[in-house]
């Protein structure tokens, strides 16, 4: 469960891709979809007036209005001062409002993990870490447990109905149940029982799906919306974002590019993952950088030759050194697989490496809650 703020039904939670959009829809569907769609936009853009908002989105210039209105109700947006035009009646933008919404959001790595609450602009308003002196699963909730309830004691009822979920985002091999490691059913289940326990929707995803999350949202993924995302820490894993919406799962189970082979050093195909071998040493050396390079290479490229995306975007759990380091030798390659090319491919920085780790976390709930399509992997229900 979590706090419903009064006049907006955006927070109802809706998969976009369940509104059919024509004369018959449900009318609450369909103005959950149109809320979402307009808090989008303006996250986008920065601030819109409603003229703007009824171009963009394709809505008339009564129900942007609405839509709009009702949002400033909610306190999820805000209308600044009037702004007169050269010519014609003077504009309000709208933004949004920091404090319209609150996220919890909780990173688990292989050596510490942190719990930070960001606002409704991607601010981290405060954040906590332990060092992780265990790898249990019990512990790291036990953690979350005890940060939550010490933020929360310091908010009045209307500041706590204001937190809409908790998202956490688990390091590959990061948690164990006992001596094995745990497995997302068990990790699903446990942060189930938790989000019960303190009246908070739960949402639980890799590392890699949750900043891939923040990558959209408040990274340079905002402005694309087809792109491959690569995310190398442990394993190096990711996948195709096409329509703006995640194509990859946060297991081996499904879609990954971590799954696409590739040739080692000795010429033998494997699995992409599997390169990532090389970032567990204490230093990477050149010939290291080059050969996860040329992996990664081989697998956009192959994936560029199924799906029509115009970047990639290039991320991890490692330092940014060895990420710039990786995108210049990617540019490289990918120009000697494909130079005939008359639309090479973009080659991009991520920025989860500067960023706190619990942003992409946060953006778990955010995402379901209040983007047109949003993945996610909720481990609790209103």
């Amino acid at each position: 469960m979590t706090g419903h703020i009064p006049g907006a039904t955006v927070l109802r939670r809706l998969p976009f891709e369940s509104v059919v959009v024509s004369p018959g829809s449900n009318h609450v569907a369909l103005r959950a979809a149109n809320e979402r769609l307009v808090l989008s936009l303006i996250r986008s853009h920065g601030e819109l007036s409603k003229a703007q908002i009824a171009e963009l989105s394709g809505l008339t210039a009564q129900t942007a209005s609405v839509i709009s209105r009702s949002l400033i109700e909610a306190g999820l947006l805000i209308a600044g001062n009037p702004v007169r035009g050269r010519v014609g009646q003077p504009y309000v933008p709208l933004r949004l409002n920091p404090q319209g919404a609150m996220f919890f959001g909780l990173h688990v790595g292989t050596k510490k993990a942190c719990l930070a609450l960001v606002d409704f602009t991607g601010h981290v308003i405060t954040e906590t870490s332990v060092a992780r002196g265990t790898a249990n699963l019990s512990d790291v909730i036990a953690f979350a447990r005890q940060a939550v309830e010490e933020i929360r004691t310091g908010f009045n009822s209307e500041r706590n109905a204001r937190i809409q979920g908790l998202g956490a985002s688990i390091a590959s091999g990061a948690l164990r149940m006992g001596s094995d490691p745990a497995s997302w059913l068990e990790i699903d289940d446990a942060f189930a029982a938790f989000g019960q326990d303190i009246g908070v929707t739960t949402y639980v995803s890799n590392d890699a799906v949750a900043a891939c999350s923040a990558e959209q949202i408040y990274g340079l993924g905002g402005g694309l919306s087809d792109f491959v995302y690569v995310f190398v820490d442990e394993s190096v894993s990711g996948g195709l974002v096409h329509d703006g919406r995640i194509h990859f799962s946060r297991d081996g189970s499904g879609a990954n590019l971590g799954k696409v082979l590739v040739p080692n050093a000795d010429a033998k195909m494997v699995p992409l993952r599997s390169l990532a071998s090389v970032v567990r040493k204490k230093k990477l050396l050149s010939k290291d950088l080059e050969l996860l390079a040329r992996g990664i290479a081989f697998a956009t490229y192959s994936a560029s030759a199924v799906v029509s995306y115009s970047a990639v975007i290039v991320d991890g759990a490692i330092s940014s050194e060895y990420i710039s380091r990786l995108c210049a030798l990617l540019r490289t390659l990918l120009g000697e697989i494909d130079g005939r090319s008359s639309t090479p491919l973009i080659v991009r920085e991520g920025s989860h490496t500067r960023k706190a780790a619990a942003l992409g976390a946060a953006c778990l709930p955010l995402a379901d809650r209040f983007y047109p399509e949003a993945p996610s992997n909720r481990s609790s229900s209103d």
